[in-house]
């Protein structure tokens, strides 16, 4: 069964990505399905004006308006590099489909080290990724070596929904994202 985070903090996690990204800008070259911003809309519509002079005056006043809006933050324009960062950083968690990630590949397993690792009481791991991700196994398989800082880790989707964790080359155990 896929783990789900808490209401808190996928409310926390979508309005952190709503407000950073809402509207967005990606390419003003590229038609977008989705509906763009006006500051956007405005710069992209100024190369429809067929007199030279009136064009470019219709750009310096929109890209006024659109440079303007960005440090607002009422735009914000991200390139593909930046989505696929976005994307690796919130694998694992379930979060609403937001059209940033549209056209933007999945991401089917990550390569991170630890940094730090837990065991409870019923020998289940819980362990700290170099990029602040915390993953917990969630199966009873025991691990032969203890996890420690600096082992290589492979996580990848699994079955139905689910995460496998590979520490050091060991046999993988099934694992959920905890934040």
């Amino acid at each position: 069964m896929r783990h789900k985070p808490t209401l808190s903090t996928r409310i926390a996690i979508a309005s952190g990505i709503v407000a950073a990204i809402t509207p967005i800008a990606i390419s003003a070259a590229e038609p977008r399905k989705d509906v763009r911003s006006k500051a956007l809309s405005d710069v992209v519509r100024c190369r429809q004006v067929q007199d030279t002079a009136a064009r470019l005056a219709c750009f310096d006043a929109s890209v006024a308006l659109l440079d303007s809006a960005e440090q607002r933050r009422d735009v914000v324009v991200v390139d593909s590099q930046q989505v696929r960062q976005a994307r690796r950083s919130l694998f694992g968690i379930g979060v609403p489909s937001l059209s940033i990630f549209s056209g933007s590949p999945e991401i089917d397993a990550i390569d991170t080290t630890v940094t730090d690792a837990q065991v409870d009481g019923a020998g289940r791991w819980t362990v700290r990724m170099a990029d602040g991700a915390r993953w917990a196994q969630t199966d009873d398989n025991v691990l032969g070596r203890s996890p420690r800082a600096g082992d290589k880790v492979h996580i990848k989707r699994a079955a139905l929904g689910s995460f496998q964790m590979t520490i050091s080359g060991q046999p993988g155990v099934k694992a959920r994202r905890v934040n």
